[in-house]
């Protein structure tokens, strides 16, 4: 270990990080995705975060994402298989209320996208996985406009290496349903969602939140400690069925 921080978190020597080759995930999107859940959480297995070429062991609030109170990433570090997965990493990067039209290319959060991703690169780190969480903020999309700034999103990091696909040294994207906040869901935002899964080019089915209702989120839209829980559980079963997907030949 280097040190620690002067709020709290203990920063260890990305080198030592990369020797160990952890699964590599970028997770971002709204506050969901971000830190504006219930409670906050400390790792009990390994597990880090990649702060701007910087490395850190892992806690809430999550470095890098904005707001100080939990995430639901910390919580999928415990869910994740560790005899698969014994070393994960986190890069966390998301905005509370933002709109895809922010992180796609010209909006005021790409730069952010595009330098999470270059430094982790440089840092010697390869991406894993690319967790996406965001939609709310886009209700009364259409399905084509949603889909259009997703990939469009993409394809901004793609000189930078993160390169989407199934094949080894390729990254799995997942992408979540997320619409709902308070009472209110967007089904053609959600049937925009599940319309961008595509595993033979490397985009698969992320967590559906839609399905978390009011008990599990502690003020009608951010999630409650059980619903950190249950958010982490459902994008387990996800990463392993993307994990389970055959490489192409």
């Amino acid at each position: 270990m280097i040190g620690t921080t002067a709020d709290g978190y203990n920063e260890v020597r990305c080198a030592d990080l990369v020797a160990v080759r952890p699964i590599v995930f970028l997770a971002f999107g709204q506050s969901i995705a971000s830190n504006y859940n219930q409670t906050t959480h400390t790792p009990l297995h390994t597990a880090y975060t990649i702060d701007q070429g910087r490395c850190f062991e892992a806690r809430d609030p999550m470095r890098g994402a904005d707001s100080n109170r939990g995430s639901m990433w910390s919580f999928l570090a415990d869910a994740l298989p560790v005899d698969a997965m014994p070393y994960t990493a986190f890069v966390t990067i998301g905005v509370g209320g933002s709109s895809i039209a922010q992180w796609d290319v010209g909006g005021s959060l790409n730069p952010r996208l595009t330098s999470a991703v270059q430094a982790t690169r440089n840092a010697g780190f390869e991406f894993s996985y690319v967790l996406w969480h965001q939609g709310s903020a886009d209700r009364g999309s259409t399905v084509e406009a949603y889909q259009a700034r997703f990939r469009s999103m993409i394809r901004s990091v793609a000189p930078y290496g993160l390169l989407p696909g199934s094949a080894p040294g390729q990254t799995k994207v997942l992408i979540a349903v997320h619409t709902r906040c308070g009472s209110e869901q967007d089904m053609t935002l959600a049937m925009a969602q599940r319309g961008l899964v595509d595993p033979p080019n490397g985009f698969f089915a992320g967590a559906d939140t839609d399905t978390l209702g009011p008990s599990v989120r502690f003020d009608g839209c951010h999630l409650a400690t059980s619903g950190q829980m249950m958010a982490a559980d459902l994008w387990r079963q996800r990463i392993e069925s993307a994990a389970a997907y055959p490489s192409p030949r």
